[in-house]
């Protein structure tokens, strides 16, 4: 039988664990508690907790996903604990219980839920950042009858009629389409004309395939011309290929889909070989690890994020000034989304906690499907779950590689710096 995985759950402060931080502590402590110990088990005598589930992929190829979820979790919940817990239920602290999906293997991401859920008792799951652990996750979730607040983006996610998965994230095939809209009117603003012109290279990953079935409509519906899409077989990307296309065709856009380890070498080598199109791409292109990969061909890259680290937002330089200071060895400005969407998702716990009073899993899970939750650090403040559990509020922001920092150029209501085309 496998090993149970390593426990990593509970937040606590630098201080005596029973000692309760204030408000007056101010930034240090939040900071400061989200970098701290983290008990190997639910103790003893802490019944008086929340405990919520963390499963996130915190190794393989989707770690930087999942790390830096979690870590936007523990500094949430290092606030809320900071700020005198949830008040609804008398103070009681939230105890975040992470445990690793991994990346690559459904049965254990839902072995892991399972043994979290029999063992710990948590009362809602955050998570679990990379879509194919969350299919794995979200089914034990509805087993048990537990809400699961995910940032996955896979469409299917809220397709499986399930009424406990509350999905931030937009779908990705609707994604792509925004994406290639406010790319259409964000060169048109810069340049004074409309652009003619774009290439889609795409990868065969699950995603890929539904955006090569849609994207090409759409781009033609803005009056796009379009040389013949690629795809690309996932690990298997051909650069030749594409810079072959694009030097044929001239397009005035690309959008690339993929995973890094093939949109990295794609862009080293279109620019190498002198193209100067900006590159739209969804999915991962806005990570630390991928600025950090591409150095200075990362230029005119452009990536839709659910949220950005200079984002003019309620709460939002709190929060990137905590993760500076509990995090200090850390890449900096942040890059990755998951970030804020982690801190995001027990933001939007903390509030279903407080209007549902209990730490029954029903009454919190028919909150998390009525209210609105607002105050929240993202390009729209406000999250409301339909019917199928969907965000109904999405907004995205485009972002753009700058001299290696990620900046939000567009919408123009977002912007804190304008595109560099």
């Amino acid at each position: 039988m496998e090993p149970a995985p390593r426990r990593r759950p509970v937040q606590k402060s630098a201080e005596h664990d029973n000692v309760q931080l204030t408000r007056r502590a101010g930034l240090a402590g939040f900071a400061a508690s989200a970098a701290g110990t983290l008990l190997p088990r639910r103790l003893a005598g802490r019944e008086a907790e929340i405990v919520v589930g963390a499963p996130n992929a915190l190794s393989g190829v989707f770690a930087d996903l999942g790390t830096r979820g979690l870590w936007g979790m523990q500094l949430a919940v290092a606030r809320i604990n900071s700020g005198g817990g949830v008040k609804a239920l008398g103070g009681a602290r939230i105890a975040l219980v992470s445990a690793d999906t991994t990346s690559d293997d459904p049965a254990r991401a839902a072995d892991v839920t399972r043994r979290m859920i029999e063992q710990d008792r948590p009362v809602a799951l955050l998570g679990a950042g990379a879509s194919t652990m969350t299919l794995a996750v979200q089914a034990e979730a509805e087993r048990a009858e537990i809400p699961l607040i995910t940032s996955a983006s896979a469409d299917g996610i809220v397709n499986r009629g399930y009424r406990h998965t509350f999905k931030m994230a937009p779908q990705g095939g609707a994604l792509w389409n925004w994406t290639a809209s406010n790319a259409y009117a964000l060169w048109r603003e810069a340049k004074g004309r409309t652009p003619r012109s774009a290439l889609i290279v795409m990868g065969d990953d699950a995603v890929g395939q539904v955006v090569l079935k849609h994207l090409p409509e759409h781009a033609r519906s803005l009056g796009l011309a379009l040389a013949p899409p690629l795809a690309f077989r996932t690990g298997r990307a051909d650069v030749q290929a594409a810079v072959a296309a694009a030097r044929r065709h001239r397009p005035d856009l690309i959008f690339l889909g993929g995973f890094p380890s093939d949109t990295v070498p794609l862009i080293k080598a279109l620019r190498a070989a002198g193209v100067p199109a900006p590159v739209f791409g969804a999915g991962l292109l806005g990570t630390d690890a991928v600025g950090k990969g591409l150095g200075s061909a990362a230029d005119k890259l452009f990536t839709p994020m659910a949220w950005t680290w200079d984002l003019a937002a309620f709460g939002n330089k709190e929060l990137v000034a905590a993760y500076k200071e509990a995090h200090p060895d850390q890449p900096y400005p942040p890059a990755n989304e998951q970030l804020g969407q982690g801190y995001v998702a027990a933001m939007i716990l903390r509030q279903a906690l407080e209007t549902a009073a209990s730490r029954d899993a029903r009454k919190i899970r028919a909150v998390l499907a009525t209210q609105e939750f607002a105050g929240l650090p993202y390009p729209n403040p406000t999250v409301r779950f339909g019917e199928k559990g969907l965000n109904v509020n999405n907004t995205a922001v485009l972002a753009e590689w700058i001299k290696g920092e990620l900046r939000t150029v567009w919408p123009r209501s977002q912007q804190t710096v304008p595109p560099m085309l």
